[in-house]
């Protein structure tokens, strides 16, 4: 980034901060209120922050600011905003021999650079023992004068998203609504009575039990993401997912659309864990250009999804192989054949995390079957300890918990060793104000005869 200094701002900026506080309270990691957004916008007139970055959080993207000010001008390079730093930057960063405060910066207050839980994580509840091996274990990676620092280039975490980060019982999964919406209540697709029939009867069970189903005869739910589908591009998929996602309410809840959908208590500890400098994957068993457009708004880039692969065609290859045809500048890639397999569920988790990102988690988030290879692939890290978070499902107030699937997945915790995330006695909140719980709508026609 191009730093432009200005004198004139930073010198406005700066005239109802108080010098004194500084002295005595370091604005650091962690660090948040007024005096940060303060710091942060002399660092955006400086051109070390993008603007629309003033939040009043020190996370990474400020500390790196402050750390390249710092190198710029010669002062110590703590990443830490003393009464030294202070100084210089009223001025507009202009040359100036650091104050004696700034020396002394390295040795104040620098033992407890960690993030307060009591702000970090709102929505959980404060005496809850899970959270504390969480908090823990981080702390434990990230102390450099610790036997358990790990090298943020290593620090991998990696999270399933159906009923780990986002709801799953709505009343399934999320793929499915949105392909039950595209069948059945979209105006603007014309599908055949044979992908009706199909989706109909999806819906029907779904409705009904909150279950997955997928019909014997006719196309199911991965033939229909293709088909149904067919001819957008990546660009038009994401954005159709987007709009079904913010405008579609979620079956089972009131005041909740399926945007709306996802675990405060979760996006608290991605959130957690990135500013502390973990590297954040989504693993799932769900199409990737879906998983992509749901968690972008937790900027959560495109290539940190690992997921089943979506299988897209270049406009103008007609029936030729994809290896015997060349694009040219006028062809487009379009959603084209069917999805064959589910290829990163159960075993195709640490396949594919080991295929795109190259590294082992020391970290893992999961809720079902579909991830316990994935969690024993974090757990059994050869090169540092890790871990494996399993949320439990057994709230049965504010969510569709059973407490039969729930026993069965805490025996299945205890025995492979694992976390055991509770919904309903860890999480204080799992939704936004108002969202409530409601009663599944039941089957809208009597189901199919498969046969």
């Amino acid at each position: 980034m191009k730093k432009v200094l200005n004198a004139a701002a930073c010198a406005m900026l700066v005239v109802s901060m108080s010098a004194n506080s500084y002295a005595a309270d370091l604005v650091k990691r962690g660090s948040a209120g007024d005096d940060v957004r303060e710091v942060q916008e002399m660092l955006i007139s400086m051109g070390y922050l993008d603007p629309g970055e003033d939040d009043g959080k020190f996370g990474p993207k400020t500390e790196k600011a402050v750390l390249a000010f710092q190198e710029d001008h010669s002062l110590d390079a703590t990443g830490i905003v003393g009464e030294g730093t202070l100084n210089v930057m009223k001025t507009g960063g202009a040359d100036q021999e650091p104050d004696a405060a700034e020396a002394e910066e390295t040795t104040e207050e620098t033992a407890d650079e960690s993030i307060d839980p009591t702000e970090a994580f709102p929505s959980w509840n404060p005496d809850s023992e899970t959270l504390k091996e969480l908090v823990e274990f981080v702390a434990d990676c990230t102390d450099e004068s610790g036997a358990g620092y790990l090298d943020p280039a290593d620090r991998i975490a990696v999270f399933d998203m159906d009923g780990t980060i986002l709801c799953e019982k709505a009343p399934v999964y999320f793929d499915y609504c949105l392909t039950m919406y595209r069948v059945l209540d979209d105006p603007t697709y014309n599908a055949t009575e044979e992908e009706k029939n199909a989706m109909q009867q999806t819906r029907d069970h779904a409705y009904a039990n909150g279950e997955v189903f997928d019909p014997e005869i006719g196309p199911v739910k991965n033939d229909l993401v293709a088909s149904a589908f067919a001819g957008m591009t990546p660009e038009e998929f994401r954005a159709y997912v987007v709009d079904f996602a913010d405008h579609v309410d979620a079956v089972g809840f009131e005041g909740m659309t399926y945007g709306e959908s996802f675990y405060k208590p979760m996006i608290e500890v991605i959130d957690y864990l990135r500013a502390n400098d973990f590297d954040v994957w989504m693993v799932s068993a769900c199409e990737r250009e879906v998983v992509r457009a749901l968690v972008e708004r937790y900027d959560i880039p495109f290539d940190h999804v690992v997921a089943t692969d979506v299988p897209y065609d270049a406009s103008g290859k007609g029936e030729e192989p994809a290896d015997k045809y060349n694009m040219s500048q006028e062809d487009i890639l379009l959603l084209g054949a069917p999805i064959a397999d589910v290829e990163c569920g159960k075993s195709g988790k640490p396949a594919g995390i080991a295929r795109e990102i190259g590294k082992r988690p020391v970290l893992a988030f999961g809720n079902s079957s579909g991830d316990f290879s994935m969690l024993n692939y974090a757990e059994s890290n050869p090169n540092h300890e890790g871990m494996g978070f399993f949320v439990v499902c057994d709230d049965t107030e504010r969510e569709y918990g059973s407490d039969e699937k729930a026993a069965e997945y805490y025996e299945v915790v205890e025995n492979e060793n694992w976390t055991a995330i509770s919904m309903a006695n860890d999480w204080a909140v799992i939704y936004g104000d108002g969202v409530q719980k409601t009663e599944l709508p039941g089957a809208e026609e009597a189901l199919y005869d498969a046969a």
